[in-house]
């Protein structure tokens, strides 16, 4: 039995993503919800994931992903994606508990995973993060050095599979800056494609504070936390 709160939370959030697609011409089945669940209890997850409108969960932190997976049901199927810093030393099980990594930030990572997923003999698709917002307490690789990032995975990185790009926008409330780096983004993505001639068919972007504008940029993936599940219980 889903609870009323997590329902009705994702209708609205639905409702929303609708109505900001639909300002820019954009179809909303375009755009994928992505639970952000770092510190919400496996029960509200689940909750989520049993209404059938959440297209992946997505995870900060790999401890936390890997105790909620060993009790995640056998016959609840959804996609597990990485959305936070990934640690190198934490790979080797990060290729085995997530299916999608949003967060590679640099060529000496996307080298270790390549290393992991060839033992492995599996191919993952991943997202390069870029830092968007010019916030230094921000992860990512700098918009200038994203296509060197992009080459070098392309090139010699034949088990990671590169389907688009990651950013979190600035902790502001200025809506102007906040769209700006969301254009940033999509900007970059466009360029990536035609320059290096690749399909990146993925723009992760957007969170509870900001994924209207965020959709309004082309974003196809938002990662929700709070306007699904409430504030963050540990």
């Amino acid at each position: 039995m889903v609870s009323l709160d997590v329902y009705n939370n994702i209708e609205l959030v639905k409702y929303k993503i609708a109505e900001a697609a639909a300002s820019v011409g954009r179809d909303p089945d375009q755009i994928k919800i992505i639970a952000a669940t770092k510190g919400q209890p496996l029960e509200a997850m689940i909750q989520a994931v049993g209404t059938g409108y959440i297209d992946g969960i997505g995870e900060n932190r790999v401890q936390e992903a890997r105790e909620k997976k060993e009790k995640w049901p056998k016959n609840l199927s959804i996609t597990w994606h990485m959305i936070g810093h990934l640690q190198r030393n934490k790979v080797k099980f990060a290729v085995q508990l997530f299916d999608v990594i949003q967060s590679i930030d640099s060529v000496r990572l996307a080298d270790i995973l390549e290393h992991r997923l060839e033992l492995l003999g599996k191919t993952m698709p991943v997202l390069i993060e870029v830092n968007i917002s010019g916030e230094a307490s921000k992860y990512g690789v700098e918009p200038d050095h994203a296509r060197a990032l992009a080459e070098h995975i392309l090139g010699l990185c034949p088990h990671l599979k590169l389907i688009g790009l990651m950013g979190i926008g600035p902790l502001t409330d200025e809506k102007k800056r906040i769209r700006s780096s969301f254009a940033l983004l999509r900007r970059l993505k466009e360029e990536l494609e035609e320059d290096l001639g690749v399909e990146l068919p993925e723009l992760s972007m957007g969170m509870s504070d900001d994924f209207e504008l965020a959709i309004a940029e082309g974003s196809t993936m938002v990662r929700l936390g709070r306007v699904i599940f409430g504030p963050r219980r540990n």
